[in-house]
Parts: C-alpha cells; sequence; structure tokens
C-alpha cells in the first residue's frame, strides 16, 4: 500500500516509480519523442497501446491488484482508461465492468463495447460514474481503478517522465501536460521534478471545464467547476473530493494554460496537416499551450496523451 503524501518525498516517489515502471513493461510500450519543429518536441503516447498514456497506469494498479488476489475490476471512464483496464484485466484473467457517464464519446463507447466489457451508462457528469463504480466495487469486493486517484495508478504514468528524463539530453523550459483528475501531470511531476528543478511544469485545461485549475485555485480541494462540451472529452468533468492529485498539482505544477475550443481544433488540425499525427482534443489542449509558449530559447515539450478520435470529429476540426 502506498499511502503517503507522493508530493512530500520526491525520493521515495521517484523509487516507486521506477518500481511500478518495471511491472508495467509488459502491458505498455516506450513511445517516440519526436522533435516536430525546432525547440519543441511531442511525446507521443498518442502511439501507446489501447491508444493512451492510460494503460500505464491500469497496468501499475492491475498488476499490483492481481498480486494481492484481486479478480475482479471496477473502474470508471470516459473512455481510454476504460479501454486501458479492460485490455489489461483481459491479460491477467481478471473480470470487467467499466461505468461510463451518458456524455462520454461515442467512438470510444464503440470501442469499449468492442473491447469486451460490461459497461454500466450512469446518467449526469462523470464524476457520478467514478462514485457509482466505487459504491459498486465495495458492494461486491472487486478491485476498483480510479482513473487518477490513486496512488499505483499515479506512479504507473510517472513512467512518461522517466521516459522523458532518459530520451532528451537537456532540461527544457517547460512541459505542458492536458489535466482532467490531474492522473498523468502528477505522475510526471514526480517524476522529473528532482532531476529538472527549473523546468516549468505547465497544466492544460479546457476552458470548457478546468476543474483542475479551478480546485488547485480554491486552495488545493475540489470544487464545483464548470462543464460544457468540450472537444477534450477526456479530460472532462468534476474532481473527486479528497483527490491525492489536487495536492500533487497544487505542490508541483507551476503554471496553467485554460484552452479555448478552437484553440484545440487548431493544434489538432496542425498536428494531422504539420506534424502526421492524429491526436485526440486532450492532446490538443497540450499541443495548444506549448504553440502559445515561445520557450524562450529552450526546449519545450508537449505530452500527446492519446489518440482515440473517431472520424467526425477529426473531420469536424479539418473543416473549422
Amino acid at each position: 500500500m502506498i499511502d503517503w503524501p507522493l508530493e512530500s518525498d520526491l525520493e521515495r516517489s521517484a523509487a516507486a516509480a521506477l518500481a511500478a515502471r518495471e511491472r508495467i513493461r509488459p502491458f505498455a510500450r516506450e513511445t517516440p519523442l519526436l522533435e516536430a519543429a525546432p525547440g519543441l518536441f511531442l511525446k507521443l503516447e498518442s502511439l501507446q497501446r489501447t491508444g493512451s498514456f492510460k494503460v500505464r497506469g491500469a497496468a501499475s494498479a492491475l498488476t499490483a491488484g492481481r498480486s494481492a488476489g484481486a479478480q475482479a475490476v471496477v473502474a470508471a471512464s470516459t473512455g481510454n482508461h476504460g479501454l486501458a483496464v479492460a485490455a489489461v484485466a483481459a491479460a491477467l484473467g481478471m473480470s470487467c465492468r467499466v461505468f461510463v457517464p451518458s456524455s462520454a464519446s461515442g467512438f470510444k463507447l464503440h470501442r469499449l463495447r468492442g473491447a469486451g466489457v460490461e459497461l454500466v451508462e450512469v446518467a449526469g457528469d462523470p464524476l457520478r460514474a467514478e462514485l457509482a463504480a466505487r459504491e459498486e466495487a465495495a458492494a461486491s469486493g472487486a478491485l476498483f481503478v480510479s482513473p487518477y486517484n490513486d496512488p499505483l495508478v499515479v506512479l504507473g504514468q510517472a513512467s512518461v517522465g522517466l521516459e522523458l528524463l532518459e530520451q532528451l539530453d537537456e532540461e527544457p523550459g517547460a512541459l505542458f501536460v492536458a489535466v482532467g483528475g490531474g492522473g498523468l501531470v502528477s505522475g510526471i511531476a514526480l517524476a522529473i521534478r528532482a532531476r529538472w528543478p527549473r523546468c516549468r511544469i505547465v497544466g492544460c485545461v479546457p476552458a470548457a471545464s478546468p476543474a483542475m485549475a479551478d480546485a488547485v485555485a480554491a486552495g488545493g480541494r475540489a470544487v464545483p467547476s464548470r462543464l460544457e462540451d468540450t472537444l477534450s472529452d477526456a479530460t472532462a468533468g468534476n474532481i473527486e473530493e479528497g483527490a491525492i492529485t489536487v495536492a500533487i498539482c497544487a505542490a508541483l505544477v507551476d503554471d496553467w494554460a485554460v484552452i479555448a475550443e478552437r484553440e484545440i481544433a487548431a493544434a489538432m488540425r496542425a498536428a494531422l496537416l504539420e506534424h502526421h499525427v492524429a491526436i485526440e482534443g486532450a492532446s490538443g489542449l497540450a499541443l495548444a499551450a506549448a504553440l502559445r509558449d515561445s520557450g524562450e530559447g529552450r526546449p519545450r515539450v508537449a505530452v500527446l496523451g492519446g489518440a482515440n478520435v473517431g472520424a467526425t470529429a477529426l473531420e469536424a476540426v479539418l473543416h473549422v
């Protein structure tokens, strides 16, 4: 059990992240770092197994749970986390149920159904699906794997940061990461902060759903936040009360970039037409923020967290 405040003991967290990285090697690939333009690097988690970085955290939590005797898993997801949990659960011989909000992307729901998992649709905000999944896991005795509010999940995502430390020859000036519940940016920050103390970590949120930026602004506690339709469906929704990621983000994320829908669409279009990379809206957040930033002559990195985007969404952004 990992129960210490991760952000207050970076040395211990780094050791735990390294251990998680070894556990997830059979399930998550090391993704390439592309220099898309002079000084602009793209970490292509869009090429990760299941189409997003989420497989890292899912593998970290499920391998630990399976070793402890768990035979069934329950998760909540808008798509990417559910796909990741389903793939790892199948590999480990575990049954899997995924609670999804009714607002989830039709493309991602189609992929989840294709993965053969049992889907439970919940009306309302993605947070409602999270809470319903927790209740189901508690009642059934199944392992619950949160998309972000779980130290093992955060440490699995930290492997992205560990790879960046190996792939870049110099400390970048800024690192841009899309933020929903904060699992990815928390893990990366834990992995890199001690080695790259001058790197500015920028959390990127959609203006339509800036939950983590609002939580940090509120003094490090989850608060009700605006929730409107957004291309960045993977980061949309409110945050579970008491989530460990809020404290980590408050301690280790330096700046927040709030991205408009037109900027997300423009970044998705640029990724496809200029860099030949298909990305979903959440990845567009990080790229849009990086394109805004000059970097002051130092390298900057955008983490492109996923590529689970349907043809309809891609066609729409290409014709904006």
